[in-house]
């Protein structure tokens, strides 16, 4: 996570993660641009490079190989990233519709989702596997290969669409299925595919050699090709074709023209007839100023252009000089798109043919020449330089004009309060006299008769750019002490440190920490009651929160018996991962896995705690697993076992921790208990030391309940949990935890 050392004045949004907005990306982080932040809204978090894809499919490359990490790209270009996809636009108020959350805001818009497949006009296209998205198709293409396997007699594969994707795709797969993988287990003869294409010929836009190439090579492989015909029906086990003929078909798959995401319809954006977004020479909306377009999305009024990763490729440094040029209110440069490329199509078995113009060749040596430019394009954003200070925002014409009032002068002004709170719903809860809803100085709680109040305070500095995310997980964290207590969470109160900005940029930021907030306190039962907004050098978020107990149930530190098993009901490993994230070294799934981990509640694993009489227990946060556990034995006059290979750690974590990344916390957690255990040659071990954020709980409970306890953790709340050790008798005079 990149610092912003400027204020906020213009936020570019790119929706999809597409071949343009890469390089945008790529582009912002090797020179950022004074006040601007960007933002990257995206379904997946892996863009396949689709001159590869064909090379995946016949599986000459792995899925790492041909695919962009999202995820450390955006970090290095110092973007919010929001893993979900866009739903909808409302371009009067400027805001991007997200599913699963509050909408985003925009100044400046991009677009570069790319298309899917067009069905229209096929009836029963839902039995069809569609190529994109890449990663459903290749899941698909696993439980074919499958299938095939296992089927014996003819086994027919349909294609629709024979432009050059659906000839490459066909050709790859072929390889793929007939002489890649031994999966046959009758006549390779009994596998037919056939291609279906509703012109008049394949490959229109190909010279008349490089056609023949293609189509002696479909030829070759007895691929039967069907034009001037297209598929009106898809049934199982056969498709209708509009010539009245039918054919077999035990999977048909769509490689049809792309279509444009259906929200586009709703917009209001100037769009052509089939629903791309209309662009000028510039790739800016002629309907609205404030939005761009790019890649297949996109529709040029003044070029006629293929749906052709080639375009998308050069579009990338025209729009990111224009982004910045429209954030600076500079006129725009005009993309002018070649007049002639390159195309370079495989044929399945490590050989290419190339068409540029009336020329054509082929060869093995063509596509080591395609692989060779295809592996250096994919090197730019693979493979990132390293993070440092120097690569954050700045310009002596950029500072504040003013200085900056400390105490009560750097609360965040009551009408940008009031903004963001009128945006919340209604925080009311029973016990909870006075509230938000009310103008006075501080909330008021009435505890119910025999209750106990239980009160919890943490904050920390933000760790992500997604400020909703951010207070989600928050606000997770904050709420773990209370759970760990085994207390119900009532209300908290919120305080919330944002750096000086526009108006309008921290009345948002404001508004999706507390939404963010709001929704994590709403799923335990609780309320937000009130708070402090203040101004401060960087994001940051707490809760104090409010919880409410019989005094004599209450989960304690103090409490485990010798003989207790230890049971820990989420993995290891955030500190080391987000480490890594910031120094762009970790990968997109690790992260989310880890975010998965934190938003997970402690809350339902309260009741089965008490079912299965826990002994003791607290959450593992900031001092580590270790530091936690000796909290817990020196309460309990206790020492302990821990079984390191049972230690449940996140995706990545051991790599990392290998690699010599780790937090900056982990060196003083370490040393806190250097005394209370001896070291051990083990992947495990540098992560006990780890810092937590929204952490497990870690709680003891008798033996005999142990398996039981664990099981139904697992199928309820916590499906990492672990046995990971066992209490023992206090062998001296200081605290020891034996590892093992």
């Amino acid at each position: 996570m990149q610092t912003q050392s400027d204020p906020v004045r213009q936020d570019i949004v790119l929706v999809g993660g597409g071949h343009t907005h890469v390089d945008v990306l790529k582009r912002f982080g090797m020179k950022p641009e004074p006040g601007v932040r960007l933002t990257l809204i995206a379904r997946d978090l892996l863009t396949p490079y689709s001159g590869m894809v064909p090379g995946l499919i016949a599986q000459h490359y792995t899925s790492a190989e041909c695919h962009i990490d999202l995820r450390p790209l955006a970090v290095f270009a110092g973007a919010r990233l929001i893993h979900a996809p866009a739903t909808g636009l409302d371009l009067s108020n400027n805001v991007v519709h997200v599913a699963g959350r509050p909408p985003v805001r925009f100044d400046l818009l991009s677009l570069d989702t790319g298309s899917t497949p067009s069905s229209a006009g096929i009836a029963g296209a839902e039995n069809a596997l569609p190529v994109k998205p890449i990663d459903r198709f290749l899941s698909g293409q696993a439980e074919l290969a499958a299938e095939i396997a296992t089927q014996s007699g003819p086994f027919h594969i349909v294609v629709v669409g024979g432009g050059a994707g659906g000839v490459e795709l066909t050709l790859s797969l072929d390889h793929q299925l007939r002489h890649g993988m031994s999966i046959l287990q009758h006549d390779s003869d009994d596998l037919s595919l056939t291609i279906v294409e509703a012109a008049n010929k394949l490959l229109p836009t190909y010279n008349a050699a490089a056609r023949q190439r293609l189509l002696r090579a479909l030829a070759d492989r007895r691929i039967v090709v069907r034009t001037d015909t297209r598929i009106e029906q898809i049934e199982a086990g056969t498709v209708k074709l509009s010539n009245g003929e039918t054919l077999p078909a035990n999977r048909t798959i769509l490689v049809t023209n792309g279509g444009a995401p259906p929200w586009l319809a709703e917009s209001g954006l100037a769009l052509d007839d089939r629903s791309f977004v209309r662009v000028d020479d510039q790739l800016r909306s002629p309907s609205h100023a404030q939005v761009f377009a790019v890649g297949d999305l996109a529709s040029m009024d003044s070029h006629a252009l293929p749906k052709s990763g080639v375009y998308a490729v050069r579009q990338g440094p025209y729009l990111a000089e224009n982004l910045r040029r429209a954030a600076r209110g500079e006129p725009l440069k005009p993309y002018r798109p070649q007049k002639q490329t390159l195309a370079l199509i495989t044929t399945g078995d490590r050989y290419a043919i190339a068409a540029w113009g009336s020329l054509s060749v082929a060869g093995n040596w063509v596509w080591r020449w395609k692989d060779w430019i295809d592996r250096r394009w994919m090197r730019k954003y693979q493979e990132l330089p390293d993070m440092s200070a120097s690569t954050s925002a700045g310009g002596d014409g950029d500072v504040l004009d003013d200085m900056r009032c400390g105490g009560c002068g750097a609360k965040v002004p009551a009408p940008i309060l009031r903004r963001a709170l009128d945006r919340l719903p209604p925080q009311t809860k029973e016990g909870l006299t006075l509230g938000l809803d009310a103008p006075d100085d501080a909330a008021v709680l009435m505890p119910p008769p025999g209750r106990a109040l239980v009160q919890t305070v943490d904050q920390f500095r933000a760790f992500i750019d997604d400020p909703y995310l951010f207070a989600r997980i928050a606000a997770n964290h904050c709420l773990g002490d209370v759970f760990a207590m085994g207390a119900e969470p009532h209300s908290a109160l919120a305080t919330v440190m944002l750096p000086h900005d526009d108006e309008d940029k921290i009345a948002e930021d404001l508004y999706q920490l507390l939404a963010g907030a709001t929704e994590t306190l709403a799923e335990a039962g609780a309320v937000l009651a009130g708070g402090h907004t203040g101004e401060g050098a960087e994001m940051a978020f707490g809760l104090t929160v409010n919880g409410y107990a019989d005094p004599d149930a209450l989960l304690r530190k103090a409490g485990l018996r010798p003989g207790d098993t230890l049971i820990l009901t989420k993995p290891l490993g955030t500190g080391v991962l987000f480490a890594a994230d910031m120094r762009t070294k970790a990968h997109g799934e690790w992260i989310e896995a880890a975010f998965a981990s934190m938003l997970r509640s402690a809350g339902p694993c309260v009741p089965i705690l008490r079912a299965y009489g826990a002994s003791a227990c607290t959450d593992v946060t900031g001092f580590g697993l270790l530091g936690h556990l000796v909290e817990m034995l020196q309460a309990s006059d206790a020492d302990a076992t821990l079984d390191l290979d049972a230690i449940p750690l996140l995706p990545g974590a051991a790599d990392l921790s290998v690699d010599g990344i780790e937090s900056t916390l982990k060196g003083d957690n370490e040393s806190a208990v250097a005394d209370r255990h001896q070291p051990m040659a083990h992947t495990a071990y540098p992560l006990l030391f780890d810092p937590q954020t929204a952490g497990g709980l870690l709680f003891g409970v008798r033996p005999d309940r142990a398996q039981a306890c664990l099981g139904e953790l697992r199928e309820a709340a916590a499906p990492d949990a672990a046995i990971i050790g066992q209490v023992t008798e206090r062998s001296g005079g200081d605290v020891m935890v034996v590892l093992g």
